[in-house]
């Protein structure tokens, strides 16, 4: 396609702009054209559907295997990082854009997920050769480092952050609930999916117990999974994003935003029996509920059992 222009009034900032198309296309925009582009997403989508970005060699990634191809590099420092869904991986995606210096910080901090999955930025292992990826593994001084998070706390963020606070958001129920809340709805005897009333804690724990686990969506995807057969040099326990955050600081020299809050709120708040069989559409409507009612010994026990290996991991954190 043409990127060419129309007399709207431009809303993204031209410093912007011009980061956009060098990342994506090695270049700056035409000088002579006016700001085409009504918002951020409108500029992302044009330039991912260029046919000079589909040529370019920004678009040619290596063909890596899951997890492998998403850890992220600082190349420089010698600092590498295995991102693990729903254990703060955006900020930590975003804090080694920061160590590596990119020179499009500000445009891949506005999607970092979506970018550096899909464009040769230097931050992802699949944005290097595989002459280059061994000798990445094999530098003694790489310091390699993932995050983890108690199994059980982990499945209840997923579960409010997605089957509770966004379950109608179009994007989250095509790429991560759609086909689990249809499976459980089903097997109850619905035949049309009813989205806003959605499915229990205990019925999200129940389905998974029964996929194998290679097969889940990366939120509830095994932890020990995203590591592999690599040894990293450190885990750190979600608990303490702090620790990851200072020793990153002290290997670089780089000062970082500060670790993020709890943002859905899941797992703080009061007491309250049963909640484990509670629908979203009830819980919407109730004071914020403490983790522990979520877990009946019954549940805890299966959690436990089917996420053993993470379990074991979390001994081994800072």
């Amino acid at each position: 396609m043409t990127l060419t222009t129309q007399k709207t009034a431009p809303s993204v900032p031209p410093e912007l702009l011009r980061a956009a198309f060098q990342l994506f296309l090695q270049r700056d925009p035409n000088p002579q054209a006016r700001n085409q582009f009504a918002d951020f997403g409108a500029l992302i989508g044009a330039l991912f559907g260029s046919k000079e970005f589909l040529a370019s060699a920004q678009a040619q990634k290596t063909n890596l295997p899951w997890p492998e191809r998403q850890y992220f590099i600082a190349r420089d420092l010698g600092i590498l990082y295995c991102p693990i869904g729903k254990n703060a991986c955006s900020f930590f995606k975003r804090a080694m854009v920061t160590l590596a210096q990119h020179p499009a910080r500000a445009v891949l901090d506005r999607s970092i997920h979506q970018l550096t999955d899909h464009i040769c930025t230097g931050l992802q292992l699949s944005d290097y050769s595989e002459t280059e990826i061994d000798a990445i593994w094999r530098d003694p001084d790489l310091y390699s480092f993932a995050i983890l998070r108690d199994p059980l706390r982990r499945l209840l963020s997923a579960y409010i952050e997605k089957f509770v606070v966004n379950r109608l958001d179009a994007a989250n129920l095509r790429y991560h609930t759609g086909p689990v809340i249809e499976a459980v709805q089903k097997a109850q005897g619905l035949e049309t999916p009813d989205y806003h009333r959605g499915i229990r804690f205990r019925d999200f724990v129940n389905h998974i117990l029964s996929q194998p686990p290679e097969q889940l969506d990366p939120h509830w995807r095994p932890q020990h999974l995203y590591l592999g057969a690599h040894r990293w040099s450190a885990l750190y326990d979600f608990d303490h994003l702090d620790r990851a955050v200072q020793d990153l600081e002290q290997m670089s020299g780089i000062e970082l935003k500060r670790p993020p809050v709890n943002r859905s709120g899941s797992g703080v708040g009061q007491a309250h029996f049963g909640a484990d069989q509670l629908l979203p559409e009830v819980l919407d409507k109730l004071p914020m509920i403490e983790a522990e009612s979520f877990f009946p010994d019954e549940i805890r026990a299966k959690i436990r059992q089917y996420y053993a290996q993470d379990v074991a991991l979390m001994a081994q954190t800072r």
